[in-house]
């Protein structure tokens, strides 16, 4: 097992550590799709959600571990009390969100398929995985829900001693009874795939998505083993921020009524529902340019962060040194912020072995990417498991953990 020798690799790579109060941990890494390539050529894990790198070839559901694990759950961020001079009355100070891990995205959990795959049961130093699972599957039907799925996830992890990061994919995966309904959707072409969302400001939409999300915290709100939620929308690839439209589908968008107005109430509203359902568990949105600009993210993160604090957090899916610091520049100050301000999650662009047709980071791509998120103080990040379970990159990712663990013992103190 990795870990018998983990703490035997050079610590060199150990960086000065940053001191924080109270600190509530969340401990993932984990790999997934990534965003389209019509904004960038350089954002390489395009939309692959449904097709992440996984050699196991039976692609089935792993079967839980009857050994006895200790308890993967985290207790519930508490309020520190702290005397405020001149008054009777204690200040309540926030509690502080500090994500820190090493998480594994392993393919969307469907049917006949589970995030939580056999490939990384020896990854000792794993702490969890981002779970991605269809709205439609979780909503057959008009309030109608399927939580088998989560359970399962959830059994897993606890089974392995892991966390999960959950992700409700959204978009094209959407359940269809919506359009029955009244919901307006638009038809799309994405890598030669007919896909079809609902307009993300459409009344029926967001009322139906809201009343699904209510019901899901009212499921899973006191949940230990789910430590983060990455909050989705009806976007491209139901899991990100942007918009992959041809010239044609994005004039239709327009035409249907979209404005940069109309997709920050819809986020302000799937936002709220997400943090009035989960009260005490930090709650991330994916950043990306809407159409080639930043007004969105950055009216969304700001009212994430002035109106939930430091329970917000900011999530990039397209990391790599070359795209924070050339392609989305607007979308990486966001990261920065959200360190200062609460909490940021990262999510590599792509793999260095990469079977799904996508371009590969390459070793040194991937280290420098590891860099550069300590060096911004971001300790969370998801690799894909293509590269969790790549013997080549044993030493690099170890490296990365070591320091990872380091400020977890720090931040503890």
């Amino acid at each position: 097992m990795r870990l018998h020798w983990k703490y035997a690799v050079s610590r060199f790579l150990k960086i000065a550590l940053l001191s924080i109060t109270t600190t509530t941990f969340l401990l993932l890494v984990g790999c997934g799709g990534a965003s389209s390539t019509s904004e960038s050529l350089t954002d390489t894990n395009a939309d692959t959600q449904e097709h992440s790198p996984d050699t196991n070839t039976e692609n089935t559901k792993p079967e839980p571990a009857t050994e006895e694990v200790a308890d993967a759950g985290t207790d519930e961020p508490a309020t520190e009390e702290v005397a405020d001079a001149g008054t009777d009355d204690p200040a309540i100070v926030e509690t502080t969100y500090q994500i820190a891990g090493t998480y594994c995205s392993c393919g969307l959990t469907s049917e006949k398929a589970s995030s939580i795959n056999r490939d990384t049961e020896g990854l000792d130093y794993l702490d969890g995985v981002l779970v991605r699972i269809s709205w439609a599957d979780l909503n057959p039907q008009i309030g109608i829900y399927d939580w088998s799925y989560i359970d399962e996830q959830i059994e897993y992890a606890e089974a392995r001693g892991l966390h999960i990061t959950l992700a409700v994919m959204n978009g094209p995966y959407a359940p269809k009874w919506l359009a029955d309904e009244g919901a307006t959707f638009i038809d799309y072409v994405i890598r030669n795939d007919s896909r079809s969302l609902p307009l993300p400001w459409d009344d029926v939409y967001l009322s139906y998505y809201k009343e699904f999300i209510a019901a899901l915290g009212e499921q899973y709100k006191d949940s230990n083993t789910i430590a983060l939620i990455h909050m989705t929308n009806a976007t491209t690839n139901g899991f990100e921020m942007q918009y992959n439209f041809s010239t044609e589908t994005e004039a239709e968008f327009q035409s249907a009524g979209y404005s940069e107005t109309v997709l920050i109430d819809s986020w302000k509203s799937v936002i709220d529902a997400f943090a009035t359902a989960f009260p005490s568990t930090p709650i991330d949105i994916e950043v990306h340019p809407v159409f080639f600009s930043d007004e969105v993210p950055n009216k969304v993160v700001d009212y994430g962060l002035k109106t939930y604090g430091k329970r917000f957090g900011v999530f990039a899916a397209w990391w790599s040194e070359h795209n924070a610091l050339n392609v989305y520049t607007g979308a990486y100050a966001l990261i920065q912020r959200a360190v200062q301000e609460s909490f940021a999650s990262l999510q590599m662009v792509g793999a260095v072995i990469n079977d799904i047709g996508s371009s590969s980071l390459t070793i040194d791509e991937l280290t420098a990417a590891l860099e550069l998120a300590i060096s911004n103080g971001v300790y969370y990040i998801e690799i894909w498991n293509a590269d969790l379970i790549n013997s080549d990159l044993d030493t690099l990712i170890l490296e990365h953990d070591i320091i990872v663990e380091d400020f977890k013992a720090s931040s503890a103190e």
